[in-house]
C-alpha cells in the first residue's frame, strides 16, 4: 500500500513539476539567483572548481548557483568552470563548464594549474568537500593549488573538529595555500581557529546561498502538487541512515492523533554509495517501519534527485520542514538554508548549522533521536496556524543575508581584496608537508630497554626482541627532532632509553652488537657493517643536536672512541653512510686531516665501483639493486662535494637520477622492494615496498638539492614522501591515523604489521623535509 502511494504521489508531483516552469516561471519568480549590480569590475578572468550538474549532489548544485550569482556580479569577467568527474562517470555538462578533471588523474590536476596560470586567471574559487577530489582525503587538489600563481578563495563545506592524519594534512595545506577560507557558520570559524590555528583575518563567514522569492501561503502551492487539504512535513536530501528519518516516522502516530491529515514527504534518491553497497535496503526498512506503525498512508517517498525549481515548489507547499539528523557535525545544510529563505517553520536536531540558524525562535530544536520531542514540536506547529505563521515570518527575515545577491557581494568584495594584496611567492612546494607526526606508535613499541624490532599488527612482537639498528634510528629521530624545536618530556625520556641501549650495544672492541632477546641477552658478538655505520650515525646526530649537554658529550666521546675502528667496516652501504657522517664529524671532534683522508679513500672506492659497473641502461654501483639504495648515491655526492671533486658529484647525481627512474611507476614513487632483482629482467618487481627505502630516498634527494641547487630534487623528495599518504602503486595510505606506519605494500595491499623500521621511517622522513624545506 505504501509503495503504491509513494509511486502515485511521486508520479503526480513529477508530472505537475515538468509542466510548471513553462506556465508559472514569470509569475512565481523561479529560483534563478538574483541579478545584482557589479560591485567589482577589476576581476576580468576568474575560475571556479567543484562538482557541477547534471552530477547529482548538493555540492554540484551549490557550485552551479555560486557560479551563476558570481557571473552576474561580474558581468564582464570570463570564467573557467571546472567540474570534477567521479571515477567511471561521464556527464553531459552545460556549455558553461569549460574543464573536466577526472578525480583520480593526478596529472590532470597539474595540467589544470598550468593552464590557469597561463591564461591569466586572477582568482580561483574552490568548493571543498572531502571525497570529491582524488588522492588520500583529496590530496590531489593540493597538487593543483601548490602550482597556482593567484589567490585562492576556498569555501569549506565541511570543517572537521577531529580529522584523521590525512584529513588534517589536506586541511593544513588548504589553510596555507588559500588567501581566504569561507565557512558558512560561526562554528566553522571557531573550529578553524581552535583546531587548526587559523588567524581570524583569514576567515570569512558567508551563509549558504538561497533563492529570493516572496513569502507566500502554502495553500497556493498545494493544489498543483495534489496536496490540497493536507498538512505537510518534508525532509529533503540523498537518503541515508544519518538523516534520522526514523525519528519522524516514529513520531507520526502521536502527531496523527491531533492532525490525521498529516503527510510526511521524504524527497530524494538513495545515496549512490548506499545503493552500490546494499541497494534499496535502507529505504525498504523505512517503508516497513511505517507499515508496522500503521502510518503508511501518511508517508510519501519521492525517490529521485529533485532540481532546485521543483524543490522550491515543494518547500512552498510545506507546512513544517524537518531535519532530524543524527549527529552534530554538520557545518552547513543547503536544504535548511532554502527552507528558511522560503519562510518554512522548521523543527531540527541540534547539528551545528541548525543550532545557529534556528536560534532566537527562528525554529525549534529537539534532542537527537527524541521521538516524543519531535512529536510535540511538530504537533504544536501543525495545530496552531498563528504560531506557524509567526515562525514563518521570523525564518524569512532571519534568512535575508543568505540571499544569493548578498552572498555574491561578500565573495566578490573579498576576492577583489585578495587579488589587490596578492604577492606571487618566489617558490612553492610541489606537495605540502603535514604537521609533526604523532609519536604514539613509537612510545607503544618502546619499553625501558629500547624499541622492539618487530610488530604483530600494532603490538610489539616480543619474540624477536630488540636490535641496535632500530634503536640507532630511534635515537637519530630524537636528535633530529630536537633541532626542530623543544622536545616533550616523553620524547626526552625516549631519547635516554635509546642512548642507553646504544651505549650497551658497543662491544668495546670494533663493533656494535645488533640483536638482543626479550630477556635482554645479546645474540651476537657484533652486528653487520651496515648496522655499525648506522650506529655511528646516531652518535653524530646526537653530538650535533640540541639534546641536553650530557647526552651530546656522551655521543661525542663514544664516537671519538669508535672512529679509529671504522675502516674495518667494508660493505658498500656502510661506506656510503660513513662518508656522510665523517663529513658531519669534521670540525666536531677528531683530527680534521685524518677525516679528510678517510673521506677521500671511501669516496674514491665508491666512485671506482660505480665506474666499474656502469654500462648502457645500468648506472649503478652493483650488478643489481637491493636495499637502502639511495644511501649509496648520497655517499658519493656528499664525498665528492666535500673533496671538491665535481666529477664525483656529477656521477652521483646521474646515478640517483637513474635510480629515481627505476623507482617510478605511472608517475608515482615505487621504491625498490627489499629483495634483489635481476638486471636481465625487464624491470624490478613491485613488491614488497618498504618505508625504509622511502626514507633513504628522501635523505638522498634532499642532499642532492642542497649540493646541486636543482629544485627537481625537492620535488622528487616530496614525491617520495607522498608514497606514505597513498600516492603509490596501490593507492593506499601507509599511515594508521595514530602515529603508526604499516610495514609496506605487498601484492595483496598493505602489510598491517608495524615494526620499528616502519614507524620510525615516517617521522624521520618528515623531520628531514622539515629541516631542509
Amino acid at each position: 500500500m505504501l509503495q503504491a502511494n509513494s509511486f502515485e504521489i511521486a508520479s503526480d508531483l513529477e508530472a505537475e513539476m515538468e509542466g510548471l516552469p513553462a506556465t508559472a516561471a514569470a509569475t512565481l519568480n523561479r529560483s534563478v539567483p538574483d541579478r545584482i549590480g557589479a560591485p567589482g569590475m577589476t576581476l576580468s578572468k576568474t575560475a571556479i572548481i567543484g562538482n557541477f550538474p547534471p552530477r547529482q549532489c548538493g555540492l554540484a548544485t551549490f557550485t552551479r548557483d555560486m557560479y551563476a550569482c558570481l557571473s552576474r556580479a561580474l558581468p564582464h569577467a570570463s570564467w573557467s568552470v571546472i567540474a570534477m568527474n567521479d571515477p567511471g562517470a561521464a556527464y553531459d555538462y552545460p556549455s558553461e563548464v569549460t574543464h573536466q578533471v577526472p578525480q583520480n588523474d593526478i596529472a590532470a590536476y597539474r595540467a589544470l594549474a598550468d593552464e590557469l596560470n597561463d591564461n591569466g586567471t586572477q582568482v580561483l574559487f574552490v568548493q571543498h568537500e572531502f571525497g570529491i577530489y582524488g588522492g588520500p582525503s583529496g590530496a590531489y587538489l593540493i597538487e593543483c593549488l601548490e602550482r597556482l600563481n593567484m589567490p585562492i578563495v576556498t569555501t569549506l563545506h565541511t570543517v572537521l573538529e577531529n580529522p584523521n592524519d590525512e584529513q588534517r594534512h589536506v586541511m593544513k595545506a588548504l589553510i596555507r595555500l588559500s588567501s581566504t577560507l569561507v565557512t558558512m557558520a560561526q562554528k566553522g570559524r571557531d573550529i578553524l581557529k581552535r583546531v587548526y590555528g587559523v588567524k581570524d583575518e583569514q576567515i570569512q563567514v558567508v551563509l549558504h546561498g538561497a533563492p529570493s522569492r516572496p513569502l507566500r501561503a502554502t495553500s497556493e502551492f498545494k493544489p498543483m502538487l495534489h496536496l490540497t487539504g493536507k498538512k505537510t512535513l518534508m525532509t529533503f536530501g540523498l537518503l541515508s541512515p544519518n538523516k534520522g528519518i526514523e525519528t519522524v516516522i516514529k513520531a507520526l502516530p502521536e502527531i496523527r492523533k491531533t492532525c490525521p491529515e498529516v503527510v510526511y514527504l521524504i524527497i530524494g534518491a538513495t545515496h549512490p554509495h548506499l545503493v552500490r553497497n546494499e541497494g534499496e535496503k535502507y529505504r525498504e526498512s523505512l517503508i516497513a517501519m511505517a507499515a508496522e506503525l500503521g502510518v503508511e498512508e501518511n508517508v510519501r517517498f519521492i525517490n529521485r534527485f529533485m532540481n532546485d525549481n521543483d524543490l522550491i515548489d515543494v518547500l512552498q507547499a510545506t507546512d513544517v520542514y524537518v531535519t532530524p539528523y543524527l549527529t552534530e557535525t554538520q557545518i552547513t545544510s543547503g536544504t535548511l538554508s532554502y527552507a528558511l529563505a522560503l519562510g518554512r517553520p522548521t523543527v531540527s536536531t541540534p547539528y551545528w548549522h541548525a543550532t545557529e540558524a534556528l536560534a532566537d525562535g527562528v525554529g525549534i530544536i529537539c534532542p537527537f533521536s527524541d521521538v516524543a520531542a519531535f512529536a510535540k514540536a511538530i504537533s504544536s506547529l501543525l495545530d496552531n496556524d498563528h504560531l506557524r505563521t509567526e515562525m514563518s515570518m521570523r525564518a524569512y527575515q532571519a534568512a535575508q543575508p543568505s540571499r544569493w545577491s548578498e552572498v555574491a557581494r561578500a565573495y566578490v568584495t573579498q576576492a577583489e581584496s585578495d587579488v589587490a594584496n596578492y604577492d606571487v611567492p618566489p617558490e612553492k612546494l610541489i606537495v605540502s608537508l603535514p604537521e609533526a607526526p604523532s609519536w604514539n606508535a613509537i612510545a607503544r613499541m618502546t619499553d625501558d630497554c629500547g624499541i622492539f624490532q618487530h610488530g604483530k599488527y600494532s603490538l610489539p612482537d616480543r619474540q624477536h626482541g630488540y636490535c641496535a639498528d632500530d634503536n640507532a634510528r630511534a635515537l637519530s629521530l630524537v636528535a633530529r627532532q630536537s633541532n626542530l624545536g623543544p622536545l616533550t618530556p616523553e620524547q626526552m625520556k625516549l631519547g635516554y632509553i635509546y642512548a642507553s641501549f646504544m651505549n650497551h650495544a658497543w662491544n668495546n672492541d670494533s663493533r656494535f652488537r645488533n640483536f638482543m632477546s626479550y630477556n635482554r641477552e645479546w645474540l651476537d658478538d657484533g652486528g653487520s657493517d651496515d648496522c655499525c655505520a648506522r650506529s655511528y650515525e646516531c652518535l653524530i646526530d646526537v653530538a650535533r643536536s640540541n639534546l641536553p649537554a650530557d647526552l651530546r658529550q656522551w655521543a661525542s666521546d663514544l664516537a671519538a672512541q669508535i672512529l679509529p675502528k671504522t675502516p674495518t667496516w667494508n660493505s658498500l652501504r656502510s661506506r656510503a653512510v660513513m662518508i656522510k657522517n665523517l663529513v658531519r664529524t669534521f670540525g666536531v671532534f677528531g683530527d680534521g686531516q685524518e677525516i679528510q683522508v678517510m673521506v677521500r679513500y671511501l669516496t674514491r672506492d665508491l666512485h671506482d665501483r660505480l665506474r666499474t659497473q656502469v654500462r648502457a641502461g645500468h648506472n649503478w654501483f652493483e650488478p643489481s639493486l637491493s636495499y637502502d639504495n639511495a644511501r649509496v648515491c648520497e655517499g658519493l655526492i656528499v664525498g665528492g662535494a666535500f673533496l671538491g671533486e665535481a666529477e664525483m658529484v656529477k656521477d652521483g647525481l646521474a646515478s640517483l637520477t637513474w635510480l629515481m627512474k627505476k623507482q617510478t611507476r605511472n608517475s608515482v614513487f615505487a621504491p625498490i622492494p627489499n629483495s634483489k632483482f635481476s638486471d636481465d629482467g625487464p624491470d624490478h618487481p613491485l613488491y614488497d615496498q618498504q618505508p625504509l627505502e622511502v626514507l633513504a630516498t628522501i635523505d638522498a634527494c634532499l642532499t642532492a638539492l642542497r649540493i646541486s641547487g636543482d629544485t627537481k630534487w625537492r620535488d622528487e623528495a616530496m614525491r617520495a614522501f607522498a608514497w606514505f599518504h597513498g600516492e603509490n602503486t596501490s593507492g593506499l595510505s601507509l599511515l594508521d591515523g595514530n602515529g603508526g606506519c604499516y610495514d609496506g605494500l605487498n601484492p595483496n595491499g598493505v602489510n598491517l604489521n608495524q615494526g620499528a623500521e616502519s614507524i620510525l621511517s615516517y617521522p624521520m622522513s618528515w623531520a628531514a623535509l622539515k629541516a631542509d624545506l
